[in-house]
């Protein structure tokens, strides 16, 4: 697994075009090396487009470098202060101080797309290489173009459409399409590249965007476009739009939820023969990512995540039943018997970790100091236990998961709910329920547990919606379903909240909500502000209302 992943994570980064600056829309074009040294040879070309992957977002870690987007919501707060993920959560950005600001990066990628379509991509010849391989690396950046639009659209709605290589006597002020034109382009996109994307590669390309990949891409697109954030009429054909598109997906009979090992938690660390990775963002075998995450009772643990009592009290019973404090059998013993999940997600007081168990009670080793945790619990999701940066130490790989068959089904119930109700499938072979209860039944919640209670549409929307927040949690589909369901003013306008756990002398222990960090989100918030830099250089461009 070593060596399959080090090589394409080593391609990706083979400068074969010159290297891109932060570019904006208006730059100057980047000077690149000569395309005929590139479309002249087949290894030139499959780099060039292997360099386009970098501009793949990732997750993980990557606020400010130090902070998850989770923190930034009701999941979690970040362990040590003045991060930016608190800086976003308490509603300090602006225009002038964007933050998960993808604008220039995504317009650089873009660009980077279209020197390769229009500079490299017709000039290659049957005998350099072959039309199929060539359809295959044009899917890739097809898809790539498609993927790096989205990540605009999901943040500022409607934005300038792109579609050439912008040369510096060309019209740079180009004015933002409506979110449904933006919708339509990405769409057609991603359409593109379903006809000329394999479904799979050799394992030596694993981690190359598939039709899958494409297909997935379109249906959270779809998704996003039906939600009432962009739908307000609620026309009940972008949800069966939306719904059709995750159904092309599970019926390719490519993808299965992974249930080998330990299942949901093994999943987000094992790559190689696993069906229910889509697309992910591959990084190389470190520890850096369990240190900045880590308890701090091991040496250099950053703190990192701090999982909020709120997101836990998400978490059911294992018999399916909602989980209370004011149910004093659930309040004596809070973390037994709940959904697997809980415990595969998060660190709680008394979880071992590393070869050491977890003590968050006021006192205990792992909370103490200025970055021990603020909610009484740390992350367990994505950390791989033999990735010590202590004696001894080790190293795991970590892929964000990008697309996955599990969300995919979320979204599918979502969608057909929301078309149909909970349990009419229409003209397609599953119904949402049916979709919920597979993923309830592979994250350990067997029997009449797997199965949602919900009997209508709107209790089934309510399940869905929890589903979401359990099985997806920590991965950013939180702060931008949210935005999507409208109802980012509710949740968001609440504190974050916290557990302080006291030891008492008789070994058991006292638990008290407590809040540990307010939230902000204003109206204006759903959408999010294009750079101020950027509407100074571009005068068609207007600034997203409230900003």
């Amino acid at each position: 697994m070593k060596k399959i992943i080090y090589a394409f994570a080593g391609m990706t980064m083979i400068a074969i075009l010159a290297a891109c600056s932060k570019e904006d829309i208006n730059s100057e074009p980047v000077q690149y090396v000569q395309s005929d040294l590139i479309y002249g040879n087949s290894l030139n070309i499959s780099q060039a487009v292997n360099r386009l992957y970098t501009y793949v977002p990732t997750g993980y870690n990557r606020l400010g470098g130090s902070s998850m987007v989770a923190s930034a919501t009701d999941e979690a707060v970040h362990g040590p202060r003045n991060s930016e993920a608190e800086f976003w959560g308490t509603g300090l950005w602006a225009s002038s101080s964007p933050r998960d600001d993808s604008f220039s990066d995504s317009y650089a990628g873009i660009r980077a797309t279209y020197v390769y379509s229009e500079e490299i991509h017709p000039k290659i010849i049957d005998a350099v290489m072959s039309k199929t391989n060539r359809d295959i690396q044009y899917g890739q950046v097809l898809f790539i173009r498609a993927l790096l639009n989205f990540e605009l659209l999901k943040r500022y709605g409607g934005y300038p459409i792109v579609k050439s290589l912008l040369k510096p006597d060309d019209n740079l002020n180009i004015a933002k399409s409506s979110y449904d034109e933006c919708v339509q382009y990405i769409t057609a996109l991603c359409d593109e590249a379903i006809t000329l994307l394999p479904p799979s590669y050799a394992t030596a390309d694993f981690g190359r965007a598939t039709r899958g990949a494409a297909m997935a891409l379109k249906a959270r697109l779809l998704l996003y476009a039906a939600s009432p954030l962009n739908n307000p009429s609620g026309a009940v054909a972008k949800w069966q739009a939306a719904a059709a598109a995750s159904d092309a997906v599970i019926k390719l009979n490519l993808y299965s939820l992974y249930t080998a090992g330990t299942g949901y938690d093994a999943f987000f660390n094992t790559i190689v023969n696993n069906n229910e990775i889509i697309f992910l963002k591959h990084q190389t075998a470190s520890n850096t990512f369990e240190r900045l995450n880590g308890p701090v009772s091991l040496a250099g643990g950053e703190g990192g995540t701090n999982p909020s009592l709120d997101l836990v009290n998400a978490y059911e019973r294992i018999d399916g039943t909602p989980f209370s404090w004011s149910n004093p059998t659930h309040a004596a013993n809070p973390f037994a018997n709940r959904d697997p999940r809980f415990a595969k997600s998060i660190l709680f007081n008394g979880a071992s970790w590393m070869g050491t168990t977890i003590e968050t009670f006021d006192g205990g080793k792992d909370k103490q100091g200025a970055k021990a945790t603020r909610t009484g619990f740390y992350l367990r999701k994505f950390l791989v236990a033999s990735a010590r940066w202590t004696a001894p130490t080790g190293t795991g790989f970590h892929s964000f998961p990008l697309f996955r068959y599990g969300e995919v089904l979320l979204n599918y119930a979502e969608a057909m709910n929301e078309a149909f109700g909970p349990d009419n499938a229409g003209t397609f072979g599953m119904t949402a329920r049916q979709a919920l209860t597979m993923v309830r039944t592979r994250a350990g919640l067997t029997g009449n547990q797997s199965v949602p209670l919900a009997n209508d549409q709107a209790k089934m929307r309510i399940a869905i919606r929890n589903e979401r927040r359990i099985e997806l949690a920590f991965e950013e589909h939180r702060h931008l379903d949210l935005r999507r369901w409208k109802t980012a003013e509710q949740v968001l306008n609440q504190p974050v909240s916290g557990l302080k756990i006291v030891k008492n002398a008789n070994g058991t222990f006292t638990y008290t909500p407590e809040v540990v960090e307010p939230r902000v989100f204003q109206a204006k918030m759903y959408l999010y502000p294009f750079p101020l830099s950027e509407i100074g250089r571009n005068s068609s461009l207007v600034q997203n209302t409230g900003w």
